[in-house]
């Protein structure tokens, strides 16, 4: 799965109607050339490839300013789904040296239940427990080959830190989210946040 693919698929469907300056100038706000590894350009591209896909369908332009006229897009139902189906692979999957999938989920869990974010999330922390546990015995694997050099253990060892602090963070959003923190798909906007909507 393309990062780049689910991440402007999401913004399109925060932003929707969105034009690609806007999605390029918000995204870098969100540093995700660092933790994404997505370049201005390729924001573009993809808008163009989930286009060609049926995922976002052009919705008029707009001109600002002395501005030539730009291209909004919104998201299609197909594009709906595809992005339900991206998150929750991220969800409910846990790669022991990947940090890109978590990111997804804290930049886009608002488009899934609440339930199902807190389901997956607790899902997550079993799912991290095996793999630090896991870690372990190759560490223990490491440090008693004949080959292989010992510092290779550090591989493991950055891998249950990374998942470590992880579930620190994970146990936080729980907490947060079962309190009634943020709004996700199907709950009736705050009279705050539809005032501002309606603005």
């Amino acid at each position: 799965m393309s990062t780049t693919r689910l991440v402007v698929l999401g913004a399109v469907k925060q932003f929707q109607p969105v034009h690609g300056y806007f999605l390029r100038r918000e995204l870098m706000t969100w540093h995700i050339d660092e933790w994404a590894r997505i370049q201005p350009g390729s924001i573009y591209n993809a808008l163009r490839a989930l286009e060609v896909d049926g995922y976002i369908v052009e919705n008029g332009t707009v001109a600002e300013g002395k501005r030539p006229a730009r291209t909004t897009y919104r998201i299609t139902p197909s594009g709906e789904v595809e992005l339900q189906r991206m998150l929750r692979e991220n969800l409910w999957n846990v790669k022991p040296f990947d940090t890109e999938a978590i990111m997804t989920i804290a930049s886009f869990m608002f488009v899934l239940s609440r339930q199902e974010v807190i389901a997956g999330l607790e899902n997550r922390l079993s799912k991290s427990d095996s793999i630090i546990t896991t870690n372990g015995f190759n560490v223990q694997d490491t440090l008693r080959s004949e080959t292989t050099p010992k510092y290779v253990r550090e591989i493991f060892d950055l891998s249950t830190a990374r998942l470590t602090a992880e579930k620190e963070w994970t146990l936080a959003l729980l907490e947060r989210l079962r309190a009634g923190e943020y709004r996700f798909a199907g709950e009736t906007p705050e009279p705050a946040d539809a005032a501002a909507s309606e603005a």
